[in-house]
């Protein structure tokens, strides 16, 4: 390729402090020919920062936002102005606020807002409430970002363009249609690859090796898209061995798109991106006409607008002219590794973002494809903090003369809640030799005291013969396990090879089978025996491996605790080290740098550092379970299944009532009272709803969560729970499990000082319930007209407890919707602060057929307890609302004027967390399909708790019983887990 006359372009500082860039100018270097002269940076972290320095180049003012964690972070000191966001549930949680986030983009005046990646980059709501407010979003409209947002419609919309795809099905949605398929389309040859048509993450997804297990896994990944996704579609395409991802830079302006060339990203750790090359080594100029053709031929088919990036899977030799590729998939923002696009043509992507953004065309920038070229190699290498490795930095020393992309600086603190990337640096050479070299001296030379990185990783890759000479693919990693440092000799304990070991009884009990026999060859983990205590089946397993000599145990005999078993010639030092498949654990949080929800690092967070080199305060679980053992895939797919189950009936739970109650509760202008709470609580946060199926199939059934909705949720950064009656449940009448959650929130609220909402809708108790509470002989046997004694008993308990709070200074407020009648006029009563809304809410002991009878006055319902009478006349209430939505609006209000006295937030006494080491989800193939069966707690734990460290509490006493101290979410917790049956010194223990 002859170099062609290049774009013009200024050398500056693309990358934080020294190093070398390129910005691009072709219409001058102020903000006169843009329509906006302030801009949004809806993002954090290096591409903030990076975002920051194009707006400057080109005289723009900019405007960002920080949260608590972030306070002393990079971004917020460079930005021209940041403001400090309100707490969420999580840190991520306020940075995806789309709401909030354009409102203060707009309240500051900004005239377009730039995402980055990650967070709201991708999130079509986002840019549609831009569109609405006049902010310009920095990307493509909300319709390309939703169709590309959709993996089925963005293949619908490659096949349109005759671009390739892997061939495959269309959303399959039962094994009948699964096995059809196969029938039908001999050509598709195993391995195959199925994947959930919805959702993402990595779940519902398997590589089918085998026919024999095809119609299995389908039913697996089916069942498993639906519980995460709602929908059961999977999709069955060819899965290519060892594929190159090849994806290309695009620029469009709406009618006509160019392409930066190529860059590969094959280096993955779990797809995963580590290490970019650009260009990709040894391509045929052929192969690159065919595939940037591709790209660009498919963005304007669609009428694409700014940069994006077309990602494919390329098949055979990069040096085939006709080797196959396949449209993967198109992001529609600015990638991570956009920098070394920049660096081999000279162009700065994000200013041309801005110019695009502010109508210019291809043209009018004097942009064509003929004009573009490329020069050396540039590579990227991705810096990331190994768990516990945030914290201060105390030293930052940049390699001299490399680009450096970071938020990240001496004093600053380098938080784990986000991305664990904390920089990456940018290197280019003449030829690939040239940037290897480079890029292994910046590694070298690139310096962060007070932090834990990953640079024992990158070393590993950049220093292997198959990355030096070429021709890795995406699981070149995993494959040579390069992210698993080799484990140090002589770490091994106890008995030696050809040591004698004796396996004894943990606990008393009858020793009901014997599992393997003299001879035999079994590996530490494996089972030898089985002993019955107390209904429970529990394994006897071999702790090192080795030659069984001996079975001392007599079959069906009791046992004492210590009793010997069997006899063991060890043939090894130490167990041999477990299949960890789920270890590192391909984590995407909320608020990564790859994608909405994605984290651009994960297994290079875990990559660096053998056990023994890592210094915690807390020791890590190691985990012992086999993923590819079949046990585990059994219990997997009978838990995903009960699973299912349990997402179904929390489905129909969160309908209400039956169909006729709720279109007549709606037709009066209310919520559900789900709806209600979502209404109150903090945007992007969850509610954490107590006992949800509870009286399922309770009273004849219908009683969906016993007429009562309970909960925990966030209000104004609080801690608030609410308590609220659903109408759609025969008219709001209670119920006696009712009862006893009302209860139990109002204890759990009044031990956690936490203010409660009553979202009050109901009629209260059927005054002409006959019966007795125990007419039958449980709750389910209980008639509706037999509850009223348990009722009237529960009733006086709830208003005995808000007596309670109320002399503790607890706030309580209510929340009038509907009638709140007899009983339950007690509520609003007792609150501190009652909010009700017109026409629809009342509030009386006796109603108006009560006082005909009793006084001979005709009386209306609102004259006797509405709204305006209560906030005007009698001032039981406080406040009027006009409708429901106002109430809610109010109740928020209250709720962030409470004082502090009694109130918490959910980052007090916070750490930054971390995930597990170990996939969570694996847990669904630990837990036995049977009760009685035995299973070790410590692989819960370790699959719950941050970075799987558990400080464990007389670990050698009471062994039934697991005992320690975790943190959760970054949260200090104590656990407390059952590990078979309780003797006395467990029970002590706990």
């Amino acid at each position: 390729m002859s170099p062609p006359r290049r774009i013009q372009v200024l050398r500056g500082h693309v990358g934080h402090h020294s190093g070398s860039g390129a910005s691009i100018a072709p219409v001058g270097t102020s903000s006169t020919s843009l329509p906006f002269k302030k801009i949004f940076v809806a993002s954090r972290g290096e591409i903030a920062c990076r975002i920051h320095r194009a707006a400057k180049a080109l005289g723009l003012e900019t405007v960002g936002v920080f949260t608590k964690e972030d306070a002393e972070g990079l971004h917020r000191k460079v930005l021209d102005k940041c403001i400090e966001l309100p707490p969420g549930a999580t840190p991520v949680a306020p940075y995806l606020d789309a709401s909030l986030i354009a409102d203060i983009a707009a309240r500051e005046g900004c005239g377009a807002v730039h995402p980055g990646y990650g967070f709201l980059s991708e999130n079509e709501e986002f840019a549609l409430l831009c569109e609405k407010k006049g902010i310009k979003f920095v990307g493509p409209s909300p319709k390309l970002i939703d169709l590309f947002g959709d993996k089925t419609k963005a293949k619908d919309a490659a096949m349109k363009a005759n671009i390739p795809v892997l061939n495959g099905s269309p959303g399959l949605k039962s094994t009948e249609e699964a096995a059809s398929y196969l029938k039908a389309n001999p050509q598709m040859q195993f391995p195959l690859l199925l994947k959930a048509a919805f959702g993402g993450g990595g779940r519902g997804q398997s590589v089918v090796q085998k026919e024999a297990d095809y119609l299995k896994e389908f039913e697996k990944c089916s069942k498993e898209a639906l519980m995460s996704f709602g929908r059961a579609e999977v999709f069955v395409e060819r899965f290519l061995l060892k594929a190159m991802h090849i994806e290309i830079q695009v620029l469009g302006d709406g009618r006509k798109c160019i392409h930066l060339f190529e860059r590969d990203c094959s280096v993955q750790l779990r797809k995963q991106k580590v290490v970019e090359i650009a260009p990709s080594r040894g391509m045929n100029p052929a192969l690159r006409d065919r595939i940037t053709i591709a790209a660009v031929k498919l963005c304007e088919s669609v009428g694409y607008q700014n940069a994006g990036t077309v990602e494919f899977l390329v098949e055979g030799e990069l040096s085939d002219a006709a080797a196959g590729f396949y449209f993967l998939e198109l992001n529609p923002r600015i990638q991570v590794e956009h920098t070394i696009t920049e660096e081999i043509t000279g162009v700065d992507l994000v200013q041309l973002q801005f110019r695009i953004a502010g109508g210019m065309t291809l043209a009018d920038l004097k942009i064509q494809q003929s004009q573009l070229s490329f020069k050396g190699f540039s590579i990227q290498i991705r810096i990331g903090l190994l768990p516990g490795g945030g914290g201060r930095v105390t030293e930052y020393k940049e390699p001299e003369g490399v680009r450096v992309e970071t938020a990240v600086a001496a004093g600053t603190v380098a938080v784990t809640d986000y991305d664990p990337m904390i920089a990456k640096l940018i290197v280019r050479g003449t030829d690939f030799p040239a940037a290897l070299a480079a890029a292994r001296k910046a590694v070298a030379d690139f310096t962060v005291g007070g932090l834990r990185i990953n640079k024992d990783f990158l070393n590993s890759i950049l220093d292997h013969p198959d990355f030096v000479k070429g021709g890795v693919h995406t699981t070149w990693v995993e494959e040579l396990k390069l992210h698993i440092p080799a484990k140090k000799a002589g770490t091994g304990a106890g008995t030696g090879a050809g040591g004698i070991l004796q396996v004894d009884a943990p606990f008393p009990g009858q020793f009901v089978e014997v599992k393997v026999k003299v001879g035999d060859i079994v590996a530490a983990g494996d089972v030898l025996g089985v002993l019955s205590a107390m209904k429970m089946l529990n394994d006897i397993v071999a702790d090192r491996p080795g030659k069984v000599v001996e079975v001392l145990g007599q079959l069906n005999a009791q046992v004492n605790e210590g009793s010997p078993l069997f006899k063991i010639e060890a043939s090894g030092d130490a167990p041999a080290q477990e299949e960890q498949s789920d270890m590192p654990q391909s984590v995407r949080k909320a608020g990564g740098q790859e994608g909405v929800g994605g984290q651009s690092l994960p297994g290079a967070w875990y990559a660096s550092g053998s056990p023994e080199d890592q210094v915690y305060n807390t020791p890590i679980l190691r985990s012992k379970v086999k993923t590819s053992d079949p046990t585990y895939l059994k219990r997997t797919d009978h838990n995903l299944t009960v699973a299912a189950e349990l997402q179904r009936r929390l489905k129909v739970v969160s309908f209400g009532g039956p169909a006729k109650a709720v279109k007549l509760h709606r037709s009066r202008g209310k919520h559900l009272v789900r709806e209600r709470v979502h209404k109150i609580i903090d945007q992007g946060t969850q509610f954490l709803e107590l006992s949800s199926l509870a009286g399922w199939e309770m009273y004849g059934g219908g009683v969906h969560s016993g007429g009562t909705v309970t909960g925990i949720g966030l209000v104004a950064g609080k801690e608030v729970m609410f308590i609220g009656t659903d109408a759609t449940i025969k008219g709001g009448v209670s119920f006696p499990v009712g009862y006893k959650k009302w209860l139990r929130a109002q204890e759990v609220a009044e031990q956690n000082c936490l203010p409660v909402i009553y979202l009050m809708d109901g009629g209260g108790a059927k005054l002409d319930a006959q019966g007795s509470a125990g007419k039958g002989k449980n709750d389910r046997d209980l008639t509706y007209e037999g509850v009223l004694p348990a009722m009237f008993v529960e009733g006086g308990r709830q208003f005995y407890n808000q007596a309670r709070m109320s002399a503790k200074g607890i706030p309580q407020v209510s929340v009038v919707c509907g009638m709140c009648t007899a009983g339950g006029a007690y509520t609003p009563a007792m609150s501190d602060e009652t909010i009700i809304v017109k026409d629809n809410g009342t509030v009386y002991l006796g109603g108006p057929p009560l006082v005909k009878a009793a006084t001979g006055e005709d009386a209306d319902e609102q004259s006797l307890g509405g709204a305006v009478m209560h906030t005007t006349k009698s001032g039981v209430c406080d406040l009027l609302a006009p409708d429901e939505d106002t109430a809610m609006l109010m109740c928020r209000q209250v709720v962030e004027n409470l004082s502090s006295r009694h109130v918490r937030t959910v980052l007090a006494n916070r750490v930054p967390s971390e995930p597990p080491l170990y996939d969570r989800e694996s847990i669904l193939g630990i837990i036995p399909e049977s009760t009685n069966l035995p299973y070790d707690i410590r692989e819960v734990i370790a699959r719950i708790v941050d970075g799987s460290r558990f400080h464990e509490f007389k670990p050698k006493y009471g062994l039934t019983i697991v005992c320690g101290f975790a943190h959760i979410e970054g949260f200090p917790v104590a656990i407390i887990g059952n590990n078979g049956m309780i003797f006395s010194e467990a029970a002590i223990k706990a």
